[in-house]
């Protein structure tokens, strides 16, 4: 078996970030901050999509912005928890509910933020945890593979789909 180091890990591996919140707020404050960071974005706007993003991850990076829906939101942190015992979540509550706070905790959110957030403190909690779920200690739980050559941005997304399939498929 090789041995890597971890910034060579680092460049093989993707880390699963579900930004699961209504509007895609988060996803355009996020996505342009942590552009050169290893991650595979997934914006989920349901419980189902949520509950599908999380299948077969061992420990992805999770933000859930309760908006004006703190009890669907608390549901869905419950979820993530129950699916992905390692998931680092996120839980934001803007509209600073009370008692809220205590109990996102109490269901497993590692943390909790209530208020106003800028979207910069935001993005260095989340690149932290990035780093912390590469980590070769906290992948060597199972896990589904995340594709390391998908494109890091819808542009590539599109220019790769134009391409079409390669003119000389792997044998």
């Amino acid at each position: 078996m090789n041995q890597c180091t971890l910034q060579e890990f680092l460049i093989v591996t993707r880390v699963a970030v579900i930004l699961h919140e209504r509007l895609g707020t988060w996803a355009g404050q996020l996505r342009p901050r942590l552009q050169d960071r290893p991650v595979r974005w997934f914006e989920t706007r349901s419980t189902t999509d949520l509950v599908q993003a999380l299948t077969g991850l061992a420990s992805p990076v999770v933000l859930i912005d309760l908006a004006r829906n703190p009890l669907e939101g608390l549901s869905d942190l419950d979820r993530v928890v129950t699916l992905a015992s390692r998931a680092r979540v996120l839980v934001l509550d803007p509209e600073a509910h009370e008692g809220v706070s205590a109990l996102a905790r109490e269901l497993g959110a590692t943390h909790v933020i209530s208020g106003f957030v800028p979207p910069p403190e935001v993005a260095q909690l989340i690149d932290r945890w990035i780093l912390l779920a590469s980590s070769p200690v906290e992948s060597q739980g199972w896990s589904k593979r995340l594709a390391t050559e998908s494109p890091p941005d819808a542009e590539s997304w599109l220019d790769m789909a134009c391409e079409g399939p390669p003119s000389n498929p792997p044998a």
